[in-house]
């Protein structure tokens, strides 16, 4: 129990340091695009408002904000007709959102409008050759799809190789702790050291054989 306190209280260190840190970063970024757009610089602020949402912590506040300075940015481009520096915007909105996903996506609505917003200005630009004689709803419809598409690594594979590589790693420690004590022990007591050695066997053969499943699903 006392070794287990220790980890336990190792492990929420570690969780601290890097929330701490999440938030004094993403609380900076903020600032930075707030000064770069009174500067007039529209991509400094793209960019760290971008790295700002990507700072992502449940509940705090600064990704929201990351995300409403590359929304203004998107919609007063789009309202003076610059639609390169609008998908710029809307295309950080969607990578921050991709790139904090778990289980879930973090501010899923974000995601769905610049997905909407991405399409249609992609629709606006003229298409290439390929897709000349098509009509602007195929286009739109077209862009969707493959806006829609997740080729991430499926979360419960992810799960179940973490896991895995856990349950592995500590069955073969075990079996090496077991191993090195066996050969100094009375006859009488080695049946039940064979049994925790067989069952720590089992562990890391099952967790392998779970990470290298995982592996080839995720």
């Amino acid at each position: 129990m006392k070794r287990a306190r220790v980890w336990v209280f190792g492990v929420l260190c570690v969780l601290g340091l890097l929330t701490s840190r999440a938030l004094l970063e993403g609380r900076a970024a903020v600032r930075r695009a707030d000064e770069c757009l009174r500067a007039n610089d529209t991509e400094g602020a793209i960019a760290h408002a971008m790295r700002a949402a990507k700072w992502y912590v449940p509940f705090a506040a600064h990704p929201r904000e990351g995300y409403d300075r590359l929304r203004d940015v998107a919609r007063r481009a789009e309202s003076t007709g610059d639609a390169d520096t609008a998908l710029v915007a809307w295309q950080a909105i969607r990578a921050a959102a991709k790139s904090t996903r778990s289980f879930y996506v973090p501010y899923q609505d974000r995601l769905d409008e610049a997905d909407q917003r991405i399409a249609a200005l992609l629709v606006s630009k003229p298409p290439p050759g390929v897709d000349k004689d098509k009509g602007k709803d195929a286009l739109l419809a077209e862009h969707r799809a493959l806006l829609a598409r997740d080729d991430a690594p499926r979360p419960l594979a992810v799960i179940a190789l973490y896991l895995g590589l856990v349950a592995w790693m500590v069955g073969a420690y075990r079996v090496a702790r077991e191993l090195d004590a066996f050969g100094g022990l009375l006859p009488s007591d080695r049946d039940g050291r064979k049994n925790r050695l067989l069952y720590a066997a089992a562990t890391a053969g099952v967790g392998i054989v779970v990470f290298f499943l995982a592996l080839t699903r995720a």
